[in-house]
């Protein structure tokens, strides 16, 4: 049995437990550098091309996207491919699309009705600094709609800050969005989700100087017991964004839990070595189950 891996980074320590993962199961799995991939179509037929080689021939029983959100909608054509080859995989491409833009998937929780933090969208920045400080209030987090790992995140914490901030990125022509500030401590707790079931959780906490507690930002793990809430607000999460695997995000608040974000590429390493938990190998497992019968 073969599972491709397609990663804009194919050196990460993730992609290579992935590896290890599969041959203790008896798995093949090829890391797929995407940058490097053209995806061809035509006639009726779609392909995926490395170096000329397609990299769906013989056809792969199965393939898992960790894209991130470099040049999003590119990447995103070859799970259309994927999808469109027969290739199981367990996030599809409008989710994926919808998980990476932070506008999007806040609209998806909310209509699913799970607490989120209080967010606008709008487009002038000098209007959209009035609404935030009246309806939101200081501080808030102005974040890009596709930001990740951290980046494009900026807490402003007064109003001039904040409307240099929006001006400028408006000017950029980048698309944002302004939300709440959670006073949370620096501390954020961490859901990986396999097929709806929870695999591993680890709260973070942010490093000295630093208020967002992610991995990249150099935030610290530990391995962490869910409530009953925080279990059924992450499984619901994942399913209000159709994402057979990701990792959601939780802040706890002075009004109570809320999903801050849902990650369809979430980062596990740091969490794996938090918990001791082989969460590779829960992946490899859960995708080699979308295709049953498959490994001889």
């Amino acid at each position: 049995m073969k599972i491709l891996v397609f990663t804009a980074r194919p050196d990460l320590g993730a992609n290579r437990r992935l590896v290890e993962a599969g041959q203790g199961a008896g798995v093949a799995v090829e890391i797929v550098d995407a940058t490097q991939a053209v995806v061809r179509t035509g006639n009726d037929h779609t392909d995926i091309l490395l170096d000329g080689r397609s990299v769906l021939e013989p056809k792969p029983q199965g393939a898992i996207v960790r894209v991130g959100n470099w040049r999003p909608e590119t990447m995103l054509a070859m799970v259309e491919a994927l999808q469109h080859a027969g290739v199981p995989t367990p996030n599809g491409p409008e989710a994926i699309r919808v998980g990476r833009d932070h506008w999007l998937s806040l609209i998806s929780l909310a209509r699913s009705g799970l607490p989120v933090p209080r967010t606008l969208a709008a487009m002038d920045p000098e209007k959209t600094a009035a609404s935030a400080v009246s309806m939101l209030g200081l501080p808030v987090v102005v974040k890009l709609r596709r930001s990740r790992m951290g980046v494009g995140v900026i807490v402003c914490r007064q109003r001039d800050h904040l409307e240099s901030v929006l001006d400028s990125l408006w000017r950029l022509g980048d698309e944002y969005v302004v939300q709440e500030w959670v006073e949370c401590g620096g501390r954020s707790t961490r859901v990986l989700l396999a097929g709806g079931r929870g695999i591993a959780s680890a709260d973070f906490e942010a490093a000295a100087g630093e208020w967002r507690s992610n991995g990249a930002r150099g935030g610290s793990a530990r391995s962490a017991e869910l409530d009953d809430r925080q279990r059924v607000l992450a499984t619901a999460a994942g399913k209000a964004l159709g994402l057979g695997l990701c990792g959601v995000d939780l802040l706890d608040g002075p009004r109570g839990t809320v999903v801050c974000e849902v990650n369809p590429t979430a980062g596990f390493k740091q969490v794996e070595q938090a918990t001791g938990i082989d969460i590779a190998s829960e992946i490899i497992r859960y995708v080699v189950g979308l295709n049953p019968g498959a490994i001889d």
